[in-house]
């Protein structure tokens, strides 16, 4: 029902933008100024969601309201980029700039509606959430987990079965985060490898080493959630580090091109 309303709402100042727009230019004003006002206003209060962010502890309404809000600015700004430039290509190479970079932010911003719609569904089937910044050490836990199991807890009886498919098949896994492109893909095919490696090895041990290898395998689960976790929050991460200094580029862009376009206007009367 409220994504309805939303669409209503949205078609309604869409058609009044437009009409506006069109009335303006049956008394032969110039609309361009009037878009260009409106679109200036959408780039601004679209750059301010991420001040907002900054500012959290002042009472400025929940930040869920001012995400619905930005995604109805930022797709509002589509209709009033497409009244401003009747999607045409410009000959300047200033305003051929700000054309290419409202298109790659408003791009980036519908390709960051998909992530944020997204990925946090694959990340909560994939354990327990962890901090970006805190990975790095849980990896290096598992992996000190996992170097006792192979090493400190040996018997003196026990032969080198156990640290040789440590080193051929385990030690790069948990040096670092692996399989990305697997897990971008959903795809789980390295994880069964592993474990049809390790089910192929316990033949070869002795009671107690199986009992280790158990809980290697364990580890080698957590290893590869954590994994998981990396790669889906870095993609949000690296999106954000596109899409915000885009969006100030374009601010910058937008009003120097206000500004060249007034004192055009001044100078030709």
């Amino acid at each position: 029902m409220q994504q309805r309303i939303t669409f209503l709402l949205f078609t309604v100042i869409s058609l009044l933008i437009f009409a506006g727009c069109y009335l303006f230019s049956i008394t032969l004003s110039k609309t361009s100024f009037a878009s260009g006002t409106i679109l200036l206003l959408c780039l601004l209060f679209l750059a301010s969601y991420q001040l907002r962010k900054k500012i959290s502890f002042l009472p400025l309404g929940s930040s869920a309201a001012w995400l619905r809000f930005h995604i109805f600015i930022g797709f509002l700004s589509f209709v009033v980029f497409a009244i401003h430039t009747r999607l045409q290509i410009p000959n300047g190479l200033l305003e051929f700039i700000l054309f290419l970079t409202y298109y790659t932010v408003f791009l980036s911003g519908v390709v960051g509606l998909f992530l944020s719609r997204t990925i946090p569904y694959r990340l909560l089937s994939r354990g327990e959430e962890v901090l970006f910044e805190r990975i790095p050490v849980h990896r290096r836990k598992i992996h000190d987990r996992v170097k006792t199991l192979v090493f400190d807890d040996a018997q003196p009886e026990q032969g080198a079965a156990l640290p040789d498919f440590y080193h051929k098949h385990l030690q790069d896994f948990f040096e670092g985060p692996r399989h990305q492109i697997s897990h971008i893909l959903h795809s789980k095919r390295h994880l069964h490898q592993l474990k049809q490696k390790i089910s192929a090895q316990e033949p070869f041990l002795d009671e107690q080493e199986q009992v280790r290898l158990q809980q290697i395998a364990e580890q080698i689960q957590l290893k590869d959630d954590l994994d998981y976790q990396y790669i889906f929050q870095a993609i949000i991460k690296l999106w954000l580090f596109v899409h915000v200094p885009l969006t100030y580029s374009l601010i910058i862009f937008a009003f120097y091109h206000a500004l060249a376009a007034c004192a055009f206007a001044s100078t030709s009367g």
